[in-house]
């Protein structure tokens, strides 16, 4: 999965990316900026490979960009570029000032700054579609792709992202090609000071964000990349102090997974404990052709327990004689937590 982490200059949006990268993450050079792959968290795992104890464990992987925007315009041709391909985009707002970073005449106003990126993305995919229609109007071309394009620019008139507009069938199929910005899954994060940390800083922000029906993380990424740098037992120490068991890098992380409606299933064994991501609402034919295309290709049965089940008895055995374990078909729709193993035949 692709995160672009995005913001206007001055948001944090860099500081934020070096604090998910950290010193022990492998940070590579991409076209727009640089690139780093995260693990989504999952206490499952852990809890998993401890029971197992396989050879290897595998986490779901996350792949985050540092987006380079323009200034004083951050969309530039080349930022437009690098955010159609990705598949969740992270907008960093600012809710800091500093003696490097004074506040602009007026202060701060992230819900204005909200706004006005929101807009810029909206235009920038109205132009798109516009151009598009221009030429199929030219053409004298009528068909689903005409149709979904009025579709969207009736909604970016209104000021309504395309991630609010229900597209089906030929319709998604046909403005998928152009990779619209405003398609895309929003998670919006507030780059604080440090000392708005425990509370709730601009509240009405969180009204805004729930408006756009996006998820809202609150950190201060200056302590965020201060965190990445301890080692993992003084980084749960300093965590107790703030008063918080889980990083804002781990919710990040997490929320961008989220955001995508993506759930995880696990495979579970001596050589490997391993999540595997797919779309919410998958069936386990889908799930198994994950794993391999074979076991999509030959599958016969899916055994499934909840992992939170297998947790609690402790092992297969038991979990089977409480009747927790079960045969599934291919049209079982494979849910958040399940541990899978599929019986095949090619």
């Amino acid at each position: 999965m692709e995160v672009g982490i995005f913001g206007n200059a001055g948001s944090g949006k860099s500081t934020l990316f070096r604090a998910l990268a950290g010193p022990g993450e492998g940070v590579s050079p991409g076209r727009h900026g640089g690139v780093c792959a995260i693990k989504v968290p999952d206490a499952r795992v852990d809890r998993l490979a401890e029971v197992f104890r396989p050879k290897k464990t595998t986490h779901i992987s996350v792949s985050f960009h540092d987006i380079d925007a323009g200034d004083p315009d951050p969309l530039s041709t080349q930022a437009v570029a690098a955010l159609k391909g990705v598949e969740v985009l992270v907008l960093v707002l600012r809710g800091f000032s500093d003696d490097y970073h004074p506040a602009p005449p007026g202060g701060l106003d992230p819900v204005k700054e909200f706004r006005g990126m929101a807009s810029a993305l909206l235009l920038s995919d109205y132009l798109v579609a516009q151009k598009r229609i221009e030429r199929m109007t030219k053409e004298a071309k009528r068909d689903a792709e005409w149709t979904a394009l009025n579709k969207a620019i009736e909604a970016f008139e209104k000021e309504v992202p395309l991630r609010d507009i229900d597209l089906v069938g030929e319709e998604e199929r046909a403005v998928s090609g152009f990779r619209f910005i405003t398609r895309l899954p929003l998670l919006l994060v507030l780059n604080t000071g440090e000392g708005d940390l425990r509370g709730e800083a601009y509240p009405e922000l969180s009204r805004a964000a729930a408006d756009a029906k996006a998820p809202l993380v609150r950190l201060c990424a200056k302590v965020e990349e201060e965190i990445a740098q301890l080692s993992p037992g003084e980084q749960a120490e300093f965590l107790r102090e703030l008063g918080t068991g889980q990083s804002a890098r781990d919710r990040l992380v997490r929320g961008a997974f989220d955001a995508m409606r993506y759930i995880s299933f696990l495979t579970v064994g001596e050589d490997e404990v391993r999540a595997w991501s797919v779309r919410r609402g998958s069936t386990a034919v889908a799930a198994a052709g994950r794993i391999h295309s074979d076991l999509e290709k030959g599958f016969i049965r899916a055994e499934v327990i909840p992992s939170e089940d297998f947790l609690r008895c402790g092992s297969m055995a038991k979990a089977k004689a409480e009747g927790k374990w079960r045969l599934e078909g291919k049209e079982y729709i494979v849910k958040d937590g399940d541990i899978v193993h599929v019986r095949f035949n090619v």
